[in-house]
């Protein structure tokens, strides 16, 4: 039996990051977000919720510390570590964090995908 392969295309991408939408042989649709060495597998019911989530985010300023987004699912905090301003992630099963620049991008990346 020839195994089906899936297809791909990129939603939105920037230097250091990608999010690529995968559609399965068995018909479901998978959002892959690639930060780096990291990558994040949403099904779309998930993929949903984190694009409300990505739409909060972008709505703020950078360097304003405390909890930035906030969805049942996914938090978006930013706090001054000596000296340095250090964003994260939490989501179920991780928590990701990035330097000011990073995270930069991680809202560009968040752009494109409106």
């Amino acid at each position: 039996m020839a195994q089906m392969e899936s297809k791909t295309e990129i939603v939105t991408s920037t230097e250091q990051f990608d999010v690529v939408k995968s559609y399965e042989p068995d018909g479901e649709t998978i959002y892959n977000l690639y930060l780096g060495k990291v990558t994040v597998n949403f099904f779309t019911e998930e993929w949903d919720e984190f694009l409300e989530f990505a739409d909060e985010v972008v709505k703020i300023p950078l360097g304003i510390t405390g909890t930035i987004a906030e969805t049942e699912s996914y938090l978006a905090a930013c706090e001054e570590i000596d000296g340095d301003i250090i964003y994260s992630i939490e989501m179920p099963g991780a928590t990701l964090f990035f330097f000011e620049e990073d995270w930069k991008e991680i809202i560009d990346l968040f752009n494109g995908l409106k």
